[in-house]
């Protein structure tokens, strides 16, 4: 698990059918603690993401690591509240061949992962005994799981996706990494693996040839706006291109529609308020939404996606520059920051 990043995160022996989790979680312990005495950076993505987020890696790995520290950083990366938590699931089995299909898809081994699922087809409609109870299609997303699982996603992950799609794996799914409601779709679209590896817009495409839900599993737009929401153009790009409903003021802004934009304001200019939010008011986030701020929004999410003429059109009809979204709490010029757009980071600032 946690030696050098060029090599392969702990498994089980591969001799082996299972092992009990709590066998496995000690091996781990033990080897974070030999690889934070190393300085070895894997071990302070693991305390980074589970102990404290504003170290650096240097006062991560400056004082030693003891065995209280290392059980519970061990414990949340597996998604349990604590070594307590997980210490009661000590008896519960890991599948070997499971964590092994598992290093086969981060590694992109298609041909391993091939042979793993031809020896034992029931491997994609199995889960991992872990909280996020992830099935194998939703490691495609790296997200939601644990730190070292979350290493790369690999140039061909489309292709693992393929093979596991056509092997059965449900493209609907859910797991419980985020609270129960993410298939891999909504994973993949807000995860930053694959969209700096360049295969967010083919995983996209992908999954919904394979059956997965453009709409989200409810009809609400839960991709689209998670992919807006987290900043990934291309994802929310592949997601229109794949069908997905562009219905409100908000999705029309993204996806750089000006002429629709234009059509949610009247003769007078006044904006149609029931008829911009379309289905989004009710939708993924729809309660932390203000009813009467669909204009900020749509200029917010512009600015973060990168559509100058929209962000040009919205600013003639005197938004709030001030107003924050709910979610990283940004003003229409932070989102243009955050997206590296400086162009329209003046033109906010004019």
């Amino acid at each position: 698990m946690l030696a050098a990043v060029t090599e392969r995160p702990l498994v089980p022996d591969r001799d082996r059918t299972a092992m009990p989790v709590g066998e496995y979680l000690d091996l781990q312990v033990e080897l974070l603690r030999e690889a934070h005495d190393r300085g070895d950076r894997l071990a302070y993505r693991v305390m980074h993401a589970t102990v404290d987020r504003k170290a650096t890696p240097e006062e991560l790995l400056a004082s030693p690591l003891t065995l209280e520290v290392a059980r519970e950083a061990i414990a949340r990366d597996h998604r349990y509240a604590d070594w307590a938590s997980a210490q009661s699931h000590a008896d519960d089995v890991l599948d070997a061949g499971f964590e092994a299909a598992c290093d086969a898809i981060e590694w992109g081994e298609v041909g391993a992962l091939r042979a793993l699922l031809d020896a034992r087809p029931e491997l994609v409609r199995d889960r991992s005994p872990f909280p996020h109870h992830a099935m194998l299609l939703h490691h495609v997303a790296a997200n939601g799981i644990e730190v070292e699982r979350q290493l790369q996603s690999p140039p061909n992950a489309a292709e693992i996706a393929r093979l596991l799609l056509e092997r059965g794996a449900d493209p609907n799914a859910v797991c419980d990494a985020y609270g129960g409601r993410d298939t891999t779709l909504t994973l993949v679209v807000s995860s930053s693996h694959p969209a700096r590896a360049g295969v967010q817009g083919p995983l996209v495409e992908e999954l919904c040839r394979g059956g997965a839900l453009v709409n989200g599993l409810d009809d609400d737009g839960a991709p689209l706006f998670a992919a807006i929401n987290s900043g990934y153009t291309t994802a929310a790009e592949a997601l229109v291109r794949c069908g997905a409903r562009v219905d409100n003021l908000v999705f029309a802004a993204v996806d750089g529609r000006l002429d629709e934009v234009q059509s949610y304001f009247d003769a007078d200019g006044e904006l149609a308020l029931d008829r911009a939010w379309g289905t989004l008011l009710d939708g993924p986030a729809g309660s932390r939404l203000e009813r009467d701020r669909p204009l900020e929004y749509a200029l917010i999410w512009a600015a973060l996606h990168g559509r100058r003429e929209v962000v040009e059109f919205l600013l003639t009809k005197q938004p709030d520059l001030s107003f924050t979204e709910p979610f990283h709490h940004v003003t229409a010029r932070g989102a243009a920051g955050h997206g590296r757009h400086t162009e329209i980071v003046a033109l906010l600032d004019a």
